[in-house]
């Protein structure tokens, strides 16, 4: 994977300066601690009015990812005998775009769907996104890693997130000589020696090896059965069990729906395949893997330990109804009836970004992208990278549910092709979406094939 130059040598964001202090009054930093302040303190990366535009998304690659998940979100709509208002929250909504697209796909769906739905955007900024003119929409700035009661008006019938849990501090861990040691963040100038350096602006930021900060790290492991291999880096995000909690207390009845990239505790460290963790970092649309470098001005992501956020889920109380690779879950809601409607002619708006380990240097990138007319090969190109194996396609879509009876919790099962109570099968309603609800805009990206 090439990767860009380690720093760009602009000068330090506000996020960095409040790190470098930190460091130089109290000593190293967990590196859980050091993402949470790069990507959610003040100047952070997330706290950025152009944050996410280092990297891609579902709802960016085709508004089809967001008309299909209201086609599943109509279904557990019924399974929950259709309350109205139906209260979908989403933390980490980032620029509403889902929103916007799921919103938009409901207006065409039957027996008033669109009309119950009552959607939430819970995000720590507070500027109005791609939701903004849906009178049944709200943005709240909350704390999305942590979301609570007080972000929503009604208990909530469905939380929805899309790529939240990657971005999610976590600790980084090595095997080191038979003990399991824990990866903090120093000052290069300031390791091993006294100072009375108040700013810490001088010396790089260093990973600093030491005894691990809480004794739940080597718990985490234990209890997965894992055993790190000597040498072997991993990450381990130590919030998902608060963060499992927070959730399951928002709602009486319903449904967490989370998609995002990870993998089983077992296959997520096995030491052949990920000796060094899954720690990334993105900035322009590609990999830096520098994540010391150019601090609040790139994404920090590592994937998701599935096997503990069912665990933590089912804990707070929630029932794991399904874990599903997101092609799977796409195509078998409709997405071939989506592509056999035709892109209106007018659709245009692109971004054009090279696909690959090259990706866009980020000196090319101009101040204000220019769309490209949109066609038919296009439109098509980039409804397959939804569902493209090795890409967004495997990634984990995982279903919970919260007291509900069996027999209705079930609500993958349509999937299989078993009758629904409310008469429809996920293709008919796929195809219910005209081809004016999917027309694509300057805010989506144009992917190669």
């Amino acid at each position: 994977m090439a990767t860009l130059p380690t720093t760009t040598n602009l000068p330090p964001t506000p996020a960095e300066r409040a790190i470098r202090r930190r460091i130089a009054r109290h000593g190293p930093i967990a590196f859980t601690e050091f993402m949470a302040a790069a990507l959610y303190g003040p100047g952070g990366y997330y706290t950025r009015s152009t944050a996410g535009s280092d990297y891609y998304t579902g709802p960016q690659v085709h508004p089809a990812f967001g008309a299909l998940l209201a086609v599943q979100l109509f279904h557990l709509w019924t399974l929950l005998e259709r309350p109205d208002p139906f209260n979908i929250l989403e933390p980490g909504g980032g620029d509403g775009l889902l929103c916007r697209d799921i919103l938009t796909a409901s207006r065409h769906l039957p027996d008033g769907f669109g009309d119950a739905i009552r959607y939430t955007v819970i995000d720590r900024r507070p500027a109005a996104g791609w939701e903004h003119g849906f009178p049944n929409a709200d943005r709240v700035v909350g704390d999305f890693l942590a979301p609570d009661q007080a972000s929503a008006s009604s208990p909530a019938h469905c939380v929805l997130s899309n790529e939240l849990l990657d971005a999610m501090p976590a600790h980084r861990v090595r095997m080191d000589g038979g003990n399991l040691r824990e990866l903090y963040v120093g000052i290069e100038s300031y390791v091993g020696i006294e100072s009375d350096v108040a700013d810490g602006y001088e010396g790089a930021l260093v990973e600093q090896p030491g005894e691990p900060s809480t004794p739940d790290l080597e718990s985490r492991l234990s209890d997965l059965g894992i055993t790190l291999a000597e040498g072997q880096t991993a990450e381990i995000c130590l919030l998902l069990d608060a963060w499992a909690a927070a959730t399951a207390a928002l709602m009486d009845s319903g449904f967490v729906l989370t998609i995002d990239y990870g993998r089983a505790a077992a296959d997520l460290y096995d030491p052949a395949l990920r000796p060094h963790g899954t720690l990334v970092t993105y900035r322009a649309h590609r990999q830096t893997d520098a994540p010391l470098h150019d601090v609040g001005r790139q994404d920090i992501t590592a994937q998701v330990d599935f096997t503990s956020v069912q665990r933590a889920a089912e804990a707070a109380g929630l029932t794991t109804v399904g874990n599903v690779p997101q092609g799977w879950f796409l195509q078998r809601l409709g997405l071939q009836t989506i592509r056999r409607n035709v892109p209106p002619l007018d659709a245009g708006g692109w971004i054009t970004l090279p696909v690959g380990p090259d990706g866009l240097p980020p000196e090319t990138l101009p101040d204000a992208l220019q769309p490209e007319p949109d066609d038919s090969r296009a439109w098509r190109t980039n409804l397959t990278h939804l569902a493209q194996p090795g890409g967004l396609g495997d990634f984990r879509v995982l279903l919970q549910a919260r007291g509900l009876a069996p027999e209705r919790a079930a609500a993958l099962s349509w999937l299989d092709g078993q009758s629904a109570a409310h008469g429809y099968n996920p293709s008919s309603l796929a195809a219910m979406i005209p081809s004016e609800a999917l027309t694509l805009g300057p805010e989506r990206i144009r992917l190669g094939g």
